[in-house]
């Protein structure tokens, strides 16, 4: 029993070998270079494929037949001659072993590395050869020989600049010159060949196990050395139009990189037109006017430009000047910061532009660049005649001053996100009139920010035809609400049945009802429940209709009764509306009582599917509630939260996969809640801001994965979903 456990607990050849090249390497790294060979050739005795146990034969100490093969197998056309140097005997009879076990290949491999330490470098090459054809599939011998050789080369070069060659390597160099004819130029070129050997005979062709750490060695190497095969440039091989269809997907970040990878990638990328179309520079430092300008003469096809943060760019009046008339095919101009402290504020262009210079740019986009009412009124009115979107984010001074100035036939999308830090509401005084005069042909508009200007018998805006989007963001007021003028007349152009996504985001019942139920009798503005106040009959047929109606969204409680008169037929019931929030209880008049208007009931909606049943729309994906399920209109804290009947209303729609639902306070049962509409069948996404972090957020996260649902963590103020800020 003793003898048998013995036996099995006696160590393997592999592993008495492992120990000794471990030994092995202890005694190089001390320059103990007699103890190491012993261990090293003890290692190989125990090899495997020394299957009588003995000392394994060695070559005899004339390297010179070994070596003339190897030279002569490099200089052949063949490229598997030297594959089958390897795999013959010697010239002078001797027959080589051959051997895939790993310790023996570590084993030769490290007793060059003790030769090629005590300075034999002739004998190193020599054993570094054998090492190929110990196993002629593997890298190990191809990468030791070549950095035998790459090693001898270099400390030839060192001694003489030094001008002390060393004995050594002078003994070496003379040696293999008379064994194989080797000088030092044919040595290098053979340190070429057999490298590129090495990477035919590795690959699948005569190998069928895995890459190991040598083959990316040796591939290095290959690099190194500049082989023609081995530097794997697609732009060697492919056609020139497929090279600039796959540079086509680059960013410029990487087009940029890509000219100094070689000669003919930096000439196909500089000459074609078509990568230098759409520039996006993310973070450029200040390029320096000579470079600039070179720049800018080197690239005059550029269309688009977008540098996301001009911070650092030294964007001055004069750049600004360049950029602009110094690419001709200029069209689309975006630039933004989120440092705007750091940016030189410019107040007009240096050169002042003439009379007769115009741009062709058809969008321009300042996302917190300050750009003061004087530069923009410049630019806008150099690209008048073409300019097709502007976006005004937070750009300082009064954005509206410069689009009244400024008429634009052509603009199609106009954003104005008017700077709230450190100013209120009543410096940014809106007149819808002069906007709406100045863009006859606006499809889209987003307004935040500004108070409405609104004056006894002003007239009702006219014009935009062609509107299809409208979107006002949550900081917009009127400048004239008081507790009884929510009906004032008309201060927005009318609807049109062009319209296809609507976005109220402000609390302000006043933008929200003037914008969608005023309409226009003549010369007088009518509102359904101001008619019924007045005792005026109102023709629901006078709300227009809205056949292409796709989104819905509105953070201000509206009656659902009256906003069924404007949605249910034909968007929310013959099938057009496919996304759909609604508020359900009025946030505003929380906020500021004072200007509560009574036109909002003051219930809670506790049933949606009752409430909102005239929302009957198929192709409804979408489903997003805010402020709901409240058991009173005060709210109480620990109050438990029911989000049942939105779950019932989820049933009606077979289309639907994602939902909104912001509860504002929900209270007790919030997590039972989320848990539930993650394990809907019909949920696939879900936005919501009451759980973002802690126990809670993890469980529900961990849920939502195992069950291939997205749930997402939005805070209620930032957009989401199918929404006008997408793709603007």
């Amino acid at each position: 029993m003793d003898e048998t456990s013995g036996a099995a607990d006696a160590p393997q050849p592999g592993q008495k070998m492992e120990s000794l090249l471990n030994q092995a390497r202890a005694s190089l790294s001390k320059k103990l270079i007699k103890p190491a060979l012993s261990d090293i050739l003890a290692a190989i005795d125990l090899c495997r494929c020394n299957k009588n146990n003995t000392k394994q034969a060695r070559h005899g100490k004339d390297k010179s037949c070994h070596l003339k093969q190897f030279v002569n197998g490099a200089r052949s056309k063949d490229p598997d001659a030297i594959y089958d140097v390897a795999k013959t005997p010697c010239s002078c009879g001797f027959a080589w072993p051959s051997c895939s076990c790993p310790e023996h290949l570590k084993a030769v491999d490290l007793l060059t590395e003790c030769l090629e330490t005590d300075g034999h470098y002739a004998s190193a090459l020599a054993t570094g050869l054998g090492l190929v054809r110990l196993r002629p599939s593997s890298a190990a011998g191809y990468c030791r020989a070549a950095k035998t050789i790459r090693l001898l080369l270099k400390l030839e070069k060192e001694g003489k600049k030094a001008k002390k060659p060393d004995p050594k390597v002078e003994r070496a160099l003379k040696a293999i010159e008379k064994d194989a004819g080797l000088t030092t130029a044919r040595l290098y070129a053979f340190m070429k060949r057999l490298v590129q050997a090495g990477i035919n005979n590795t690959s699948e062709k005569y190998r069928d196990d895995a890459h190991d750490q040598y083959d990316h060695i040796l591939l290095r190497m290959a690099h190194s050395l500049k082989l023609q095969d081995c530097l794997r440039d697609p732009a060697a091989k492919l056609p020139l139009e497929l090279l600039r269809e796959i540079f086509s997907y680059l960013g410029t970040a990487d087009i940029i990189r890509s000219l100094r990878v070689s000669k003919k990638w930096n000439r196909i990328i500089k000459h074609d037109t078509l990568l230098w179309g759409q520039v996006h520079l993310r973070q450029p430092r200040n390029p320096g006017h000579r470079v600039f300008a070179t720049f800018l003469r080197g690239h005059q096809g550029i269309r688009s430009l977008v540098i996301h943060e001009v911070s650092d760019f030294g964007l001055s009046a004069k750049r600004l000047y360049m950029l602009l008339f110094g690419l001709p095919s200029l069209q689309r101009l975006v630039l933004c910061t989120a440092l705007p402290h750091r940016c030189d504020t410019i107040q007009a262009l240096d050169p002042a532009p003439g009379s007769r210079q115009k741009l062709g740019l058809t969008q321009l986009s300042l996302s917190g660049y300050m750009a003061p009412a004087s530069l923009l009124i410049q630019l806008l009115q150099l690209s008048s005649q073409t300019l097709e979107v502007l976006d005004l984010i937070k750009t300082g001074g009064n954005p509206e001053r410069a689009i009244e100035a400024v008429r634009m036939p052509k603009l199609r999308r106009l954003q104005v996100d008017a700077e709230m830090t450190g100013r209120s509401m009543d410096q940014n005084l809106l007149r819808m009139p002069e906007i709406v005069a100045s863009t006859p042909s606006l499809e889209a508009f987003y307004l935040n920010g500004f108070l409405l200007l609104w004056t006894p018998g002003q007239p009702s805006p006219k014009g935009w035809p062609l509107l299809k989007h409208a979107a006002f963001g949550e900081a917009m007021g009127v400048s004239a609400h008081s507790p009884t003028t929510i009906l004032l007349p008309r201060l927005f152009p009318p609807m049109t049945d062009r319209m296809e996504k609507i976005e109220i985001l402000t609390p302000n019942p006043v933008v929200a009802h003037n914008y969608l139920f005023t309409v226009m009798e003549g010369a007088e503005a009518r509102h359904p429940l101001h008619s019924k106040e007045m005792g005026w009959e109102f023709d629901d047929d006078a709300l227009p209709k809205l056949p292409n109606l796709e989104l819905f969204r509105s953070r201000c409680a509206l009656d659902p009764d009256l906003l069924g008169r404007l949605l249910a037929v034909p968007a929310a019931s013959e099938g057009s509306l496919a996304l759909l929030e609604l508020a359900i209880e009025q946030q505003y008049a929380i906020r500021h009582p004072a200007t509560w208007c009574p036109v909002v009931p003051y219930e809670s909606i506790g049933v949606p599917e009752e409430a909102f049943g005239w929302v009957k729309s198929k192709r409804i994906q979408h489903l997003g509630l805010c402020f709901f399920n409240y058991n009173r209109f005060t709210f109480q804290y620990g109050q438990r939260f029911d989000g049942q009947p939105f779950l019932n209303w989820l049933d009606n729609f077979p289309a639907l996969n994602s939902v909104a639902v912001y509860p504002h306070y929900p209270g007790e049962g919030v997590m039972a809640f989320i848990g539930r509409l993650i394990l809907h069948p019909k949920v696939k996404r879900i936005y919501q801001d009451s759980l973002r972090k802690g126990c809670e957020w993890n469980e529900a996260s961990l849920l939502a994965l195992q069950q291939g649902v997205y749930l997402h963590h939005c805070d209620f103020n930032l957009p989401y979903g199918a929404s006008l800020f997408k793709n603007w």
